[in-house]
């Protein structure tokens, strides 16, 4: 007998029978804990949309990631260049196909070696960086001290990005961005509003900036979020 099934049939049908053989192994592993994994993994998946990249050219193209921070904020944080740096580009490789980018010790000696770095034309960056475009990061504020507390640690970035296209033999640059980000302001620990106690000053700083580097790099490929309900 020939048994026609839609995809949608057979799909009802494996889960009911994955279903099935999770209830009957439940009883090995009675508990709270078992429960709550068996919900979760025959929980529908939440809805979701697809959202374009802001900026979308920068597959297999080089790209250098250079970090302003002011004078003060450097006193009190003398890596945060290179700790941003290193978590922008490290999320540029995982999600944007086939871009190069520029090794962040480059570029934060070519920062040391040209104090006046910021007032060059961008396109001097990027021909002095040998990149295609340069991505510069403005650190308006960079914290991992909760306000109004020495006890309590809390991670905070509130910066704003340009994207920066190297001119043509000839072409007269512009100085003008080729893409701007809105103000970017991110936390951590996001869950919670006070912060936490004071442990590894380190590990906040970069978890900071992992989570900065996230919100920047989907501005550069296409994504998908939460639907809202």
């Amino acid at each position: 007998m020939h048994c026609d099934w839609g995809p949608a049939r057979m799909e009802a049908v494996m889960r009911n029978c994955v279903l099935y053989l999770l209830l009957c192994l439940l009883p090995l592993n009675s508990g709270c804990g078992c429960i709550n994994w068996l919900a979760h993994v025959t929980a529908p998946s939440a809805p979701t949309k697809n959202v374009k990249a802001q900026f979308g050219d920068l597959k297999a193209k080089t790209v250098a990631v250079a970090v302003y921070a002011g004078p003060e904020t450097l006193l009190d944080y003398q890596t945060v260049q290179l700790e941003i740096s290193d978590a922008v580009v490290a999320e540029l490789r995982k999600r944007v196909s086939k871009v190069t980018v520029v090794n962040p010790l480059q570029v934060i000696r070519y920062q040391d070696e040209n104090p006046g770095w910021t007032a060059l034309p961008p396109e001097k960056l990027c021909r002095d960086l040998g990149a295609d475009f340069v991505l510069l990061v403005s650190l308006m504020e960079f914290s991992t001290r909760a306000p109004g507390s020495i006890h309590l640690a809390r991670g905070r970035i509130i910066a704003e990005a340009s994207l920066y296209k190297s001119s043509q033999p000839g072409e007269n640059p512009s100085g003008r961005p080729v893409w701007r980000s809105q103000l970017i302001r991110v936390v951590y620990p996001e869950q919670s509003p006070l912060g936490v106690p004071v442990s590894d000053d380190r590990d906040i700083r970069l978890r900071t900036a992992r989570i900065f580097a996230e919100r920047l790099a989907k501005n550069f490929y296409d994504h998908k979020v939460p639907k809202e309900q």
